[in-house]
């Protein structure tokens, strides 16, 4: 017998962003319907495990382009480090540097010029996999 996926818990999501409007922007975007439940955002590296290591999310969607040294890849490092059951998913440009690094140390890659159901899909794929 199948699960029912209406009865399946919702993937709980961290979103990681600089930029204060985006991660608003996303946050309520993934609050539509019952399958993704945000359980935290933060703008910066070290805000952003704190937040990981309090909430216990399965997924990551991180900007890595964040204001702080230990960005992009540091910071996924110290992610997998800290909590080594998460997914990371990453939230990059076209001009996000590093972008192949960051495919192979991610479970994923969405460009910032995703459809809202490209960036669901890949959420939920991460957080199915954990």
């Amino acid at each position: 017998m199948q699960p029912d996926p209406g009865a399946m818990a919702p993937v709980r999501v961290v979103v990681v962003d600089a930029d204060d409007r985006v991660r608003e922007s996303l946050a309520r975007l993934l609050c539509i319907g019952h399958h993704i439940e945000v359980v935290g955002v933060a703008g910066g590296a070290e805000s952003a495990l704190d937040v990981v290591l309090s909430t216990d999310p399965d997924v990551v969607v991180v900007d890595p382009r964040l204001p702080e040294v230990d960005a992009g890849l540091a910071f996924i490092r110290r992610l997998r480090a800290s909590a080594p059951g998460v997914r990371v998913l990453v939230l990059g440009g076209t001009e996000t540097p590093q972008i192949e690094e960051l495919s192979e140390s991610s479970d994923g890659v969405v460009r910032k010029t995703f459809r809202s159901s490209d960036l669901l899909t890949a959420i939920l794929g991460a957080g199915c996999s954990s």
